[in-house]
C-alpha cells in the first residue's frame, strides 16, 4: 500500500515543482507567437532563445523554432530544424505538414505537393495540408514553377602559374552535370588537364543521395583514357550523418575514401571530417588526410575552412591545408592557402571566384586561379 500510494505522490509533487517552469516556458512561446504576428520575426527569435535551456532541446521548443525561422526566410535553418525532429519523430504530421510549408515559401511546389499528400495519405481530414495543396494548385494556375532543380550544371575554368623553370602552367576545365529524381542525384563529368605538356581528360560518374538531414552517401568512379599522369582508373565514395544539437548547431561528422590506379602504383586516399553548420549560417570544417601509397611512404596531413554569408547574394571562404597532394602518381606534402567568394546574380545561377597558394618543400610553387558558375534547374 506505501509504494501504490507514494507513486502518484511523487508523481503530482514532481508536477508540482515543475508548473512554474512550464508557464514560462507556455508564455514565452506566446510572446514569441504575437512577436511573429507582428512580422518581427528577429524578436520573436531572442524571446525564443530566453527560455530554459532544458526545455530548448524538446519538442515544443524546436518545432516554434522552426516555424519561426521558416517565417523569417531562415529556410536552411528551418529545414535543419526538421530534418533532427523528423528523425526522431518521423511519422509526426505536423513536421511533415511544416516540411511542405517550408518548401511552399520557397516556390518548391513538387515538394511542398508531395508532403502535403503524405500527410493526407494517412490523415484525410488534416484541412491545413488540404490547404497547402490548394495553394499549390492555385500557383501552377498562377504560372509559378516547383523551385526544386531538376538539374544542375556545374563548369568552369583553371589557370595556375609555376614558378619552376622548364615547367609550363597547368589549365583545367571540367563540366559536371547533376540530375534529381526523387532520393537520388545521378551525375557525370568531364575534366581536361594540361600538365606536363601533355593533355589527359578524366571522365567520371555517380550517384548519391539527394536528401537532407540524417545518413548522408555517395559513390562515384572514373577513367582516364591513355592515361599519362592522371589515373588509369579511380573509385570511392562517402558516408556521414548530420547531427542535430540542442544550441542550433549541426554537426556533419563523415568519411570519404578514394583508390586511385596510376601507372607508378595505386594511391587510398581516407579523409575523415567534420563539418558543423552554426546558426548564423557559418559553416566550419576540419579534415584529416591520409594517402596510402603501395610504391611510397605513407602521408597524413589536414584541412581546415570557413564559410561565411556577407550579403544574402555574397558568401566568402577561407581555408588552410598541410596535406599530401598527388602528382603524376605520387603524393607530395603541399603547404596550401586558399579562398574565394560565390555571388548569386540570379536564383539560379551563381558565379565563384577562387585563389589558391601551394608551397612544397624541396620543389616547386603554384599560384592558381580558378572562375567557374552553377547553373540550376
Amino acid at each position: 500500500m506505501i509504494k501504490n500510494t507514494l507513486k502518484p505522490s511523487l508523481a503530482a509533487l514532481l508536477l508540482v515543482c515543475a508548473a512554474p517552469q512550464i508557464a514560462a516556458a507556455n508564455q514565452l512561446h506566446a510572446t514569441a507567437l504575437e512577436l511573429a504576428n507582428q512580422k518581427q520575426f528577429s524578436q520573436a527569435l531572442q524571446v525564443l532563445s530566453q527560455e530554459d535551456i532544458a526545455l530548448q532541446s524538446g519538442y515544443d521548443h524546436r518545432f516554434l523554432k522552426a516555424r519561426l525561422l521558416a517565417w523569417d526566410g531562415q529556410y536552411v535553418r528551418a529545414e535543419r530544424e526538421l530534418d533532427a525532429l523528423m528523425s526522431a519523430y518521423p511519422d509526426n504530421p505536423d513536421l511533415q505538414l511544416m516540411r511542405g510549408n517550408v518548401a511552399y515559401y520557397q516556390g518548391d511546389l513538387d515538394t511542398a505537393e508531395a508532403n502535403y499528400q503524405t500527410v493526407l495519405d494517412r490523415f484525410p481530414e488534416y484541412m491545413d495540408a488540404r490547404d497547402g495543396l490548394y495553394n499549390v494548385s492555385q500557383a501552377r494556375a498562377a504560372g509559378v514553377s516547383s523551385g526544386r532543380y531538376t538539374w544542375r550544371i556545374d563548369g568552369g575554368v583553371g589557370i595556375s602559374d609555376l614558378n619552376q623553370d622548364g615547367f609550363s602552367n597547368w589549365n583545367d576545365q571540367f563540366l559536371r552535370a547533376e540530375y534529381v529524381r526523387d532520393t537520388l542525384a545521378y551525375h557525370g563529368s568531364v575534366q581536361r588537364y594540361d600538365r606536363f605538356d601533355t593533355t589527359n581528360y578524366e571522365l567520371k560518374a555517380g550517384v548519391s543521395d539527394s536528401v537532407r538531414g540524417g545518413w548522408d552517401w555517395g559513390v562515384e568512379a572514373g577513367f582516364t583514357p591513355d592515361a599519362l599522369f592522371r589515373p588509369d582508373f579511380s573509385a570511392g565514395g562517402r558516408v556521414g550523418r548530420a547531427i542535430e544539437l540542442p544550441n542550433g548547431v549541426t554537426l556533419y561528422p563523415n568519411v570519404t575514401y578514394r583508390y586511385d590506379d596510376y601507372d607508378a602504383g595505386a594511391i587510398h586516399n581516407l579523409q575523415p571530417g567534420v563539418t558543423a553548420y552554426l546558426e548564423n549560417e557559418m559553416e566550419l570544417t576540419g579534415r584529416l588526410i591520409g594517402t596510402f601509397q603501395d610504391e611510397a611512404s605513407n602521408e597524413i596531413g589536414w584541412l581546415v575552412q570557413g564559410r561565411m554569408p556577407v550579403t544574402d547574394q555574397l558568401s566568402a571562404n577561407i581555408g588552410y591545408a598541410n596535406a599530401p597532394e598527388t602528382i603524376n602518381g605520387v603524393a607530395i606534402s603541399t603547404q596550401s592557402v586558399f579562398g574565394g567568394v560565390s555571388y548569386r546574380i540570379q536564383p539560379d545561377l551563381d558565379l565563384h571566384l577562387n585563389l589558391a597558394r601551394d608551397s612544397r618543400d624541396g620543389s616547386f610553387n603554384r599560384n592558381s586561379v580558378n572562375v567557374g558558375f552553377t547553373h540550376k534547374r
